[in-house]
């Protein structure tokens, strides 16, 4: 059973391109006539014969008649491509066949018109009906050329067709992927951030209401539904999650940037991937009076954010899972085919971003 049918015929059989076509086909095969009528003439080697007479009349008269019979050929191979059959040998046959029965009849009344406006044309005398079956010899190539075009150009148009639908899948499964690796980021910032709130409220109100703010922004950035976000936006983010954990860890916690001002509007970052790396150095590093930790956030001349941070292993590190580098790794991937530089000495760890200009 034929299931890859296209019944839309217009896409590419349209009444317009059969026109085209059909002249097209015409003029070509008109074009070869004359040249080997032409060159095939005796007078050709001997200039001595007389020309044959008549070929400006056969040519005016033989070519709009032509043009019709591919026309309608054309027409009726566009009304069977239309029709879903069961099978695909049932619409070759139907093509075929009434193909030829058009090229039969037509080709048949082309030239008894002709004989009736010309009963005389130049060349050796012949009947009637071999003149008929001249014609059909004559035609039937012609013919061909109708069902072989359609065929060609169905075929384009369903590799056309099924390269899009290809595409449009690949894209849905990557923007499917990219959503279901956003869905994947790990919450444990949020509950972090209850507790401290919670310690804020008891101990000191005033911090508890800024806390509250900067939360505020955080959740307001990470819920948005947008695949891409401005340089500008990502470190507004971090600004306020900076703020938010120097409540929880005082001046133990550092954070310095040096970010390139041309850059924060006109450079563009996956979401949450600054603020990612920082809740992930927060959660895997020592922070105290005696070892304070220093986040670095800087640009270079190469469109790339760097993210930095000197090791402090705790003593009982915490459980990962493993999912934020490589989340963030396979995002990148995903969405623009770039890669994650990932540094790690045992002394300094290093995330180099890259950045694309909008």
């Amino acid at each position: 059973m034929n299931t890859n049918k296209n019944t839309d015929v217009d896409q590419y059989l349209s009444v317009k391109r059969i026109v085209l076509l059909s002249l097209a086909i015409t003029a070509s095969f008109y074009v070869l006539w004359t040249f080997i009528h032409y060159f095939g003439r005796p007078n050709f080697t001997n200039p001595d014969l007389p020309s044959p007479p008549g070929l400006g009349v056969t040519l005016l008269l033989n070519i709009p008649l032509t043009f019709i019979l591919v026309f309608v050929v054309f027409l009726y191979n566009r009304k069977i491509m239309s029709i879903r059959f069961k099978w695909q040998r049932d619409e070759v046959v139907a093509i075929v066949l009434g193909s030829i029965l058009i090229a039969l009849v037509m080709s048949s009344l082309i030239t008894i018109l002709q004989l009736k406006i010309w009963p005389n044309p130049p060349g050796p005398p012949k009947s009637s009906f071999n003149r008929v079956m001249y014609g059909w010899l004559g035609d039937l190539p012609l013919m061909a050329m109708a069902p072989l075009t359609s065929y060609l150009l169905r075929s384009l148009y369903q590799e056309k067709t099924i390269a899009v639908e290809n595409e449009s899948l690949r894209a849905e499964n990557i923007r499917t992927r990219f959503e279901a690796l956003k869905n994947q980021i790990d919450p444990h910032f949020l509950f972090n951030s209850l507790n401290t709130l919670k310690t804020l409220i008891d101990d000191d109100a005033q911090n508890a209401e800024n806390f509250v703010q900067q939360l505020s922004s955080v959740l307001r950035y990470t819920l948005q539904n947008k695949e891409v976000a401005t340089l500008a936006e990502e470190i507004d983010c971090v600004r306020a999650y900076c703020i938010m954990m120097k409540m929880r860890y005082g001046d133990h916690l550092l954070f310095d940037h040096h970010i390139d001002h041309e850059k924060y509007d006109h450079y563009l970052v996956l979401p949450l991937s600054v603020q990612g790396l920082m809740e992930n150095a927060i959660k895997h590093n020592v922070i105290s009076s005696k070892q304070p930790l220093t986040v670095s956030v800087s640009t270079d001349d190469d469109s790339h954010l760097i993210i930095s941070n000197k090791i402090q292993p705790k003593i009982r590190e915490e459980e990962s899972n493993g999912i934020g580098l490589a989340n963030l790794l396979e995002r990148y991937r995903i969405k623009w085919n770039e890669n994650v530089d990932i540094f790690d000495d045992g002394t300094i760890f290093r995330v180099t971003l890259p950045l694309k200009e909008k």
